[in-house]
């Protein structure tokens, strides 16, 4: 149950702080008091649509609390300990903030959570009925859901089972349509393919390779510079030009030298073997660069060669890709796309064949949920005629029509409509056709009135559902809400005296104007106050001592009727 509301800057309302009880809790004020101020409040904590202009003037933030005990509600309970969410002794509270940015945070107990989580939690806890719920009675694209959920957990599994038919049968039709207009240009395609992976593999491209072959390219437009420079160096170290010993010889004459001259000084002979490890040095230098030379290739016919691939390369990356690596994963890409050309055929019949089959299982689940609707709109229909009966329409015949639809949608193939003949003697006709508005909320009520057990929330919301009702039917209809807050907490926002009577708390909704600014304030009322707001609602001119009565008697007779109930 909701047990406390907070509500700061939001439209008129700069700070407001509310506990409500258990049972029927009335709303009650003057038009344009704030009424439903309070109800888009709850209805923004419960994931409703968050707009910065519902941020009174002049804040720059908004923020509704509504604060919830769900020690009851198993379900809640076990969805909170899921999502790792605390709820002390069983509390929680739902918190959603808002600024002139736009942005808006959702919190549960201080935890914040996604928009989507908040819902799934509130769907839980509270439902609130306002007037946007009897248009979508009078609107018959959404009685199937009504009886659908009417339907309960059967329903829910049949309508998913038909849902996840539908989506594979859809991605099996659209694979075959773009295998059919593949089709109808496959030898446009098989012969551009062709061509690209012809190319591309007679390139026989390798990884890395251009790198490899430009500096092959560099060294061979160079190889001239390049034999000048090591053989330069290979005569100076180990062959010599004739004038001047080379580097090898005129170390290892120097080791001799010192050699002779190591027995009178040890320094001579440690310069003498520092000589020597130098001459074997420069000895293993000139074998290198002999070595270098017979490697050098200057063959004219292997610079055009290397030349040639690499202008090969840079055609096919023009074409196909920035590198070797992306010319060779678009050649791998086209080969595929080539195989399933070449396999096109096969491929259209088999998706054909799964098509059929899909078709068949999906026309087959729907029929299932057709016979499941069926029933259900049989028992729905007893049951809302049973319902209006205590709403004061017990001659009303109600029935909830079932009738095929011809292709199969994610939903099945029914359409549902509601039909109702108010009158003994009338035939049936749709709903939206020819029932008044009274009569279209006591239908609803009837239908809330039966989906309460089913929906297993602990709260509900009437906002101001008693829109064409009065007298004799205003007093049907409250009762009927006391009898639903038997088991669930009930909010009614109401401006008829009957039901407001009927309340187990009594809160006046009313506008209060200073001197710069007007604010929304909510109270709750005690007997005085009650007796008060009654003989307003009964349209009391004044305090006058009659209507003051006639209120007093009102709610003591409402009293004795709840105990009756």
């Amino acid at each position: 149950m909701l047990v406390e509301l907070t509500i700061k800057n939001i439209a008129l309302i700069e700070s407001l702080r509310v506990e409500f009880a258990q049972g029927f809790n009335v709303l009650t004020g003057e038009t344009g008091a704030g009424k439903s101020i309070v109800v888009d409040s709850i209805s923004l904590a419960l994931g409703g649509r968050a707009d910065r202009d519902m941020i009174r003037t002049g804040a720059e933030k908004g923020m509704v609390q509504a604060l919830f005990d769900i020690s009851g509600n198993e379900r809640a309970m076990e969805y909170v300990r899921a999502h790792d969410i605390d709820a002390e002794d069983g509390l929680i509270a739902i918190r959603r903030e808002l600024n002139r940015e736009g942005r808006n945070i959702c919190r549960v107990s201080d935890v914040v959570v996604p928009l989507a989580t908040l819902r799934e939690l509130t769907a839980m806890l509270m439902d609130i009925h306002g007037q946007h719920e009897h248009q979508a009675l009078m609107n018959p694209a959404k009685h199937l859901d009504f009886l659908d959920g009417f339907g309960g957990e059967a329903h829910a599994k049949a309508r998913a089972e038909v849902a996840s038919l539908y989506s594979a049968r859809s991605r099996i039709a659209s694979e075959l349509k773009k295998r059919m207009n593949d089709a109808s240009e496959k030898e446009r395609l098989f012969d551009m393919l062709s061509f690209q992976v012809q190319e591309i593999s007679a390139a026989k491209l390798k990884a890395g390779e251009e790198q490899k072959l430009e500096r092959k390219l560099a060294m061979l437009e160079n190889s001239e510079r390049i034999r000048g420079g090591i053989e330069t160096a290979y005569t100076l170290v180990y062959q010599g030009d004739g004038r001047s010993p080379s580097a090898q010889e005129a170390l290892l004459r120097s080791a001799d030298a010192m050699d002779h001259i190591a027995s009178l000084n040890e320094r001579y002979g440690q310069l003498a073997a520092r000589l020597r490890e130098l001459f074997y040095g420069v000895q293993d230098a000139g074998y290198e660069l002999q070595s270098l030379l017979d490697d050098l290739d200057s063959e004219p016919e292997l610079l055009e060669k290397v030349a040639a691939r690499l202008d090969l390369i840079g055609r096919l990356e023009r074409k196909y890709g920035s590198t070797v690596e992306e010319v060779i994963a678009f050649g791998a890409a086209a080969a595929d796309r080539l195989n399933e050309l070449k396999g096109s055929d096969e491929a259209i019949a088999g998706l054909k064949k799964s098509y059929k089959e899909a078709d068949a299982s999906l026309k087959a689940a729907c029929g299932r949920l057709t016979e499941l609707r069926r029933e259900s709109a049989v028992k729905l229909a007893a049951e809302i005629c049973e319902q209006l009966k205590d709403l004061g329409m017990g001659k009303t015949r109600f029935e909830v029509r079932v009738d095929p639809e011809p292709k199969p949608t994610s939903q099945g193939m029914d359409h549902v409509e509601f039909m109702i003949s108010p009158n003994p003697g009338e035939p049936l006709r749709p709903l939206a056709s020819i029932a008044s508005g009274g009569e279209i909320s006591r239908v609803m009520l009837a239908l809330k009135a039966i989906a309460v057990d089913s929906e297993g929330v602990d709260a509900m919301i009437f906002d101001e559902i008693d829109t064409g009702v009065s007298g004799r039917m205003a007093q049907v209809v409250g009762e009927k809400m006391c009898l639903i807050a038997k088991n669930r907490q009930v909010l009614s926002i109401t401006h008829l005296p009957q039901i407001a009577a009927l309340g187990d708390a009594h809160f006046l909704v009313e506008k209060v104007a200073g001197e710069n600014r007007t604010d929304t304030h909510v109270r709750a009322l005690d007997w005085q106050g009650r007796v008060q707001e009654l003989s307003r609602l009964v349209g009391g001119a004044d305090d006058s001592e009659s209507s003051l009565s006639h209120a007093e008697h009102m709610l003591k007779a409402a009293e004795e009727r709840k105990a009756a109930l």
